[in-house]
């Protein structure tokens, strides 16, 4: 025997001469291979000026010197590169790595070492990475209690972010469970890891389950919370076009403050430029607040690009597509009172019908009002009667004549009135108004200016007591 079996020290052999070269390279090597440091298990070609006892994991690919000796120890001892066959159970600390390395007797394996400070990778029976710093090859993997309970926790940085757990299929993803992208739970399915489908969602607040993949048709629509989602209720006769900043075209829908152009084709509404807004108030819902509510705003058969969305102080983008189509938000604490909803197309000309908001983090399918509950709704903020009043009669001097218009429904405050006086005869002073004093009716008064018969016809009557 030549050599030691374990490290491969060359041993001295009977009779030898200048047995101090075999016993000094005995020596040397052993100074290389015990506590073995090597400065790297990466670098495919040898260093330009290696040191006395340089190490080096050669790994594949190398050039020079290093070619053909993969996975072997190369040591730089007398001037010149030895390459030894590495053994099972052999150990070497990677400078550049900061990390131990044991040969399992077919690859170089990390073997972080445990210790109270915890390690940074782990791998059993498997190999850890900076991605996957545990790593588990297995039939079963058993984590048990020590005593009473055990409790799995995922925590993640913050609610735009992913804690869930991922099924795959041959390192392809099948199905997801879990907080992604919001603080709502979860469950998403899919035939090819990238394609998903979201099957259920629980909200975090209320506990309410829907199920967005279902047909629509068999799911219980909840209440729209916006006022003329279809657009059918028009009292100021809105033809499409340009709106000036915080004018009104179609009920309850006024420009923002940059003004917007828009139109609608049936139940199609085109909103070329600028933003649209409602004010919800819910007050109406029987509610104080929508803070920290969870609301989805969906449209229909959007197309032409995407619709940017803010409800109070919070913002989401709708993206085009066929079918239902949502963002979920959540308005902030503060966002207490009245809520702003506002849409503008993200660029150029959207198209889109049935625009919903609804509590709940997903979108039910279209519930549409009929068109009197609809109109009762719109004539709480705004009521235009549709015909001219004429009050006709015979009075003494200064003698006053009134009529009571009686509002179809009672509005949200007490209205501001603005009218037209096409003709009028006898009147004393211009004392000819219409005014309201409730919320649930208005006076029109004339005042004759002489005895005789005095009148004043009204048009373009309307009551306003919008947001």
């Amino acid at each position: 025997m030549s050599e030691t079996p374990r490290l491969g020290l060359p041993l001295l052999a009977a009779g030898q001469a200048q047995k101090h070269v075999t016993h000094n390279d005995a020596l040397m090597r052993l100074d290389a291979l015990v506590h073995l440091v090597v400065a790297s298990r990466t670098q495919t070609v040898p260093p330009a000026s290696p040191g006395e006892t340089a190490a080096y994991i050669v790994p594949a690919g190398g050039t020079g010197v290093f070619a053909g000796h993969q996975d072997d120890l190369a040591i730089f001892e007398d001037g010149a590169w030895s390459f030894l066959d590495p053994r099972s159970g052999w150990q070497a600390w990677v400078s550049d790595e900061a990390e131990h390395h044991v040969w399992t007797g077919t690859q170089w394996r990390r073997s972080q070492p445990v210790s109270s400070l915890g390690a940074a990778l782990w791998g059993v029976n498997a190999t850890a990475d900076t991605t996957n710093r545990l790593s588990v090859s297995a039939d079963a993997t058993l984590f048990n209690h020590a005593g009473t309970d055990h409790r799995l926790k995922l925590n993640k940085a913050n609610a735009a972010r992913t804690a869930s757990l991922l099924f795959q299929d041959n390192w392809s993803g099948r199905a997801e469970i879990g907080l992604a992208g919001d603080d709502q739970l979860r469950i998403k399915v899919s035939p090819d890891g990238s394609s998903w489908t979201e099957a259920l969602v629980v909200d975090r607040t209320s506990g309410l389950v829907t199920l967005p993949a279902s047909n629509w048709a068999h799911e219980t629509p909840r209440p729209n919370l916006l006022v003329n989602g279809d657009w059918q209720i028009n009292q100021r006769g809105f033809a499409g076009g340009a709106l000036a900043a915080g004018a009104f075209g179609y009920d309850r829908w006024k420009a923002h403050t940059g003004g917007a152009s828009l139109s609608s084709s049936g139940f199609d509404l085109t909103l070329t430029s600028g933003a649209i807004r409602q004010i919800v108030e819910p007050a109406l819902w029987g509610v104080t607040s929508f803070a920290s509510t969870p609301l989805c705003l969906s449209v229909e058969a959007l197309s032409g690009g995407s619709l940017d969305v803010t409800v109070g102080s919070v913002s989401g983008t709708i993206t085009a597509g066929s079918g239902r189509r949502f963002v979920a938000l959540t308005p902030a604490a503060g966002d207490t009172g009245n809520l702003t909803v506002q849409l503008a197309p993200t660029t150029g000309a959207v198209t889109f019908r049935g625009i919903k908001l609804e509590t709940g983090a997903v979108s039910s399918a279209w519930l549409a009002r009929s068109q009197t509950q609809e109109r009762q709704l719109c004539e709480r903020y705004y009521w235009r009667p549709g015909t001219s009043l004429v009050i006709d009669c015979y009075q003494v001097a200064s003698g006053y004549s009134q009529q009571l218009l009686a509002f179809p429904t009672a509005m949200r405050a007490v209205p501001t009135t603005s009218y037209t006086v096409a003709g009028e005869a006898n009147i004393q002073g211009g004392e000819r108004s219409i005014s309201a004093s409730s919320n649930a009716c208005a006076l029109a008064t004339i005042r004759a200016s002489a005895l005789g018969r005095a009148y004043a016809s009204f048009t373009d009557i309307a009551f306003s007591a919008e947001l």
